[in-house]
C-alpha cells in the first residue's frame, strides 16, 4: 500500500504545535502569560484532538491491513494479530504509566501516577477499541457523538466531587485527572471517529488504478469528508458560541475535529492531484510524525532551560531556535539510526517479537 503523506503531516504538525505550546507555557514569565492563553484558545484543542483522531486513522488502516493479510496469507493470523495489537497497545500503557510515575515523583504527588497523558490516552484507546474496528461505520460515528455529549454532561457534575473521598471523588480521578489533560472519554470518541476515516483511507489505498483512486479521492473525501468537516466546524463555533477556544468542551471537540478533517481533505487532495510536491515539502512534518512518541517524552526535559525566564518577545527567538536543533537532530537521527530511536516503530518490532515467541512456546508443546 502507498503510504499517505498527508496523515504524517498532520500527526507531524499536531506534535509540533504540542511541543511549541509546551515550551511557551513552561518557558515565559508570569506576567506575560496572556501569549499562552490567547494562543492555547485556539492551538491546544486542535493539537489534542488531531492526535488522537490520527491515532484513530492508523489504528484502523493497521487493522484492516492484518486482516487482509491474515485472509490471504499464511505469514500471519487474525489470532496473531489480534495479539499485535493488543502487546503494542499494553506496551504503550506500560510506558505511560512509567512516565506518570516519573513525574509524579518529581513533582511529589503520587496521584499523578494515574494521569491522562498522550501515551496512556491513546493504549487505552486502542484496547477499548479493538471490538468495534469491526462494526460498521456509522455505529462508530453515533458511539463517538455519544461519548462527547456524555462527556459534556458528566464532567461539570463530577467536578464538584473532585479530591472528595467518596465514589464521584474516585470516578472523577480515574475519569479526569487532571482535568486539563487528554482525558478518557472526549479522547476516545475521537479516536473512534478516526477510525472511520481510517476505514476509508484504506478503501481508497488499496486501489491501483490512479482514475479510479482520484475519482474515489473526490467522491469520499473532497465531498464527503469535507462537507462534514465544514458542518462540524460551523457547529462547534455556532453552539455556545466562544466555548470553541476553550479545551476539551463540547463545542471545542466539534470544531477541531471539524478543522482536521477539512486540513486532511485539502492535503489529500493537494498530494494526490500532485498540486505540489510532497517528497519536497512534508519532510519537516515527516520527523514529527515519524519520532512523535519519541519526541512527547524528551522534550519534557527542555523545562528546565528557561523555565519562566523569557518576556512575550524574547521567547520567540528561542524557540524557533530550539526547533531548528530539534529539527537538525531529528534529521541526522533518521539518517543514522532510523527506526532504532522511534518508540513507536520498536513498540511494533516488540510486539512481533513477543507474539512470535509465544507462538514458539505453543508449538514446542
Amino acid at each position: 500500500m502507498k503510504r499517505v503523506q498527508s496523515i504524517d503531516m498532520i500527526r507531524g504538525f499536531c506534535i509540533f504545535l504540542m511541543v511549541l505550546g509546551h515550551l511557551l507555557d513552561w518557558w515565559i514569565i508570569r506576567p506575560d502569560y496572556w501569549l499562552i492563553t490567547f494562543l492555547f484558545s485556539f492551538l491546544a484543542p486542535i493539537a489534542a484532538t488531531g492526535f488522537l483522531l490520527v491515532s484513530g486513522f492508523s489504528a484502523a488502516i493497521a487493522y484492516k491491513s492484518r486482516a487482509r493479510k491474515a485472509a490471504t496469507s499464511t505469514d500471519i493470523t487474525m489470532t496473531q494479530a489480534r495479539s499485535i495489537y493488543f502487546i503494542r497497545a499494553l506496551l504503550l500503557l506500560a510506558i505511560g504509566l512509567i512516565y506518570n510515575t516519573a513525574t509524579a515523583l518529581a513533582l511529589n504527588d503520587l496521584r499523578g501516577i494515574w494521569a491522562w497523558n498522550v501515551l496512556q490516552t491513546i493504549s487505552i484507546s486502542l484496547l477499548l477499541a479493538w471490538p468495534l474496528l469491526g462494526i460498521p461505520k456509522y455505529l462508530r460515528i453515533g458511539l463517538g457523538i455519544g461519548l462527547l455529549v456524555a462527556n459534556d454532561l458528566l464532567f461539570p457534575f463530577l467536578l464538584s466531587y473532585i479530591d472528595q473521598q467518596n465514589i464521584y471523588g474516585v470516578l472523577f480521578h480515574i475519569l479526569y485527572h487532571p482535568e486539563e489533560a487528554f482525558t478518557i472519554l472526549a479522547y476516545f470518541a475521537i479516536f473512534i471517529i478516526g477510525t472511520v476515516v481510517g476505514d476509508f483511507f484504506f478503501n481508497f489505498n488499496t486501489l491501483n488504478d490512479s482514475e479510479e483512486r482520484k475519482n474515489t479521492i473526490k467522491r469520499v473525501f473532497i465531498r464527503t469528508i469535507l462537507i462534514v468537516g465544514i458542518i462540524f466546524t460551523s457547529f462547534g463555533i455556532i453552539y455556545r458560541f466562544y466555548d470553541f477556544i476553550y479545551r476539551r468542551t463540547l463545542s471545542s471537540m466539534f470544531y477541531s475535529i471539524g478543522v482536521i478533517l477539512i486540513l486532511l481533505s485539502v492535503l489529500l487532495y493537494l498530494e494526490e492531484f500532485e498540486k505540489i510536491k510532497p517528497k519536497k515539502r512534508y519532510r519537516f512534518f515527516f520527523y514529527y510524525s515519524f519520532y512523535s512518541f519519541t519526541v512527547y517524552i524528551a522534550h519534557d526535559l527542555l523545562i528546565f532551560l528557561f523555565y519562566q525566564q523569557l518576556n512575550a518577545l524574547i521567547i520567540w527567538g528561542a524557540v524557533i531556535g530550539i526547533f531548528c536543533l530539534l529539527t537538525l537532530l531529528l534529521k541526522v537521527i533518521h539518517k543514522k539510526l532510523g527506526i532504532k530511536v522511534s518508540l513507536k516503530a520498536q513498540l511494533g518490532i516488540l510486539s512481533l517479537i513477543i507474539v512470535n515467541r509465544i507462538e514458539q512456546r505453543k508449538s514446542r508443546t
